[in-house]
């Protein structure tokens, strides 16, 4: 869609976890606002004048419609670049009153403003928002939890020095090669945030991390093809 210029005024990922919801949102909301080397320097160190997040108040229960209006009445005015892009992240914590609000902006949509609503359920937004937005479905999660997966990267991630212990990155994921029965979507999840964990390093100039992404975005393109995930993670610790 966004190569052929027919981008579309509102998104909703669902389901999946937070980690990959967050991952993919952004990286649409980043082919949507960078054209230039500038734009996406300013995108990734999260100061870009276009970019939008809303997200629940720590110290409240739910997303407030006072967010919703504030966020109308910054994007009434013309954006810095072509479109704002606005995440709305865990939309499922807006309240009826903060959905209504909303709704009111995506059923008069304009070329200025592209929104990206992130949530564990479709079905816990209006139909009338539903309805007015293209959907994606992330696959289901697997049992290993956020958290568990982020301590697995970045154990994985401190083995690449560029040197050939094979077996310590192997130990590092032996709860993913012993999860056979969702070996697969916890291995894509894995990858995901290693890559993730990676690339916030390259900023640093490790190069032996760095060398390591093709070989994880191969790793990935393999499981995704249906190839044996425990192999292909294998092959990947005796690659990187």
């Amino acid at each position: 869609m966004i190569s052929s210029g027919r981008t579309g005024h509102a998104f909703i990922l669902a389901g999946g976890s937070s980690i990959s919801r967050e991952s993919i949102g952004r990286e649409l909301a980043k082919d949507i606002l960078c054209h230039d080397e500038l734009s996406l320097k300013k995108f990734e160190h999260g100061n870009h004048e276009d970019f939008i997040l809303i997200e629940k108040p720590a110290d409240k229960a739910s997303i407030l419609k006072e967010q919703i209006i504030e966020l109308q009445e910054k994007t009434e005015f013309k954006p810095y670049g072509d479109t704002y892009v606005v995440i709305i992240k865990d939309a499922h914590l807006m309240n009826e009153i903060a959905q209504n609000k909303l709704l009111k902006s995506l059923e008069e949509p304009t070329a200025q403003v592209v929104y990206i609503l992130l949530t564990e359920r479709e079905d816990s937004l209006l139909s009338t928002i539903r309805s007015r937005c293209t959907s994606f479905h992330l696959e289901e999660e697997r049992t290993v939890s956020d958290e568990e997966t982020l301590s697995m990267a970045r154990s994985f991630a401190s083995l690449l020095d560029g040197k050939r212990n094979y077996y310590k990155k192997k130990a590092a994921i032996q709860k993913l090669l012993l999860n056979k029965d969702e070996i697969r979507p916890a291995a894509l999840l894995f990858l995901d945030v290693l890559e993730d964990e990676l690339e916030q390093g390259i900023l640093k100039g490790e190069r032996a991390k760095m060398e390591a992404v093709p070989h994880i975005e191969t790793a990935r393109k393999y499981i995704l093809q249906g190839q044996n995930t425990a192999y292909t993670l294998k092959q990947l610790c005796l690659r990187v």
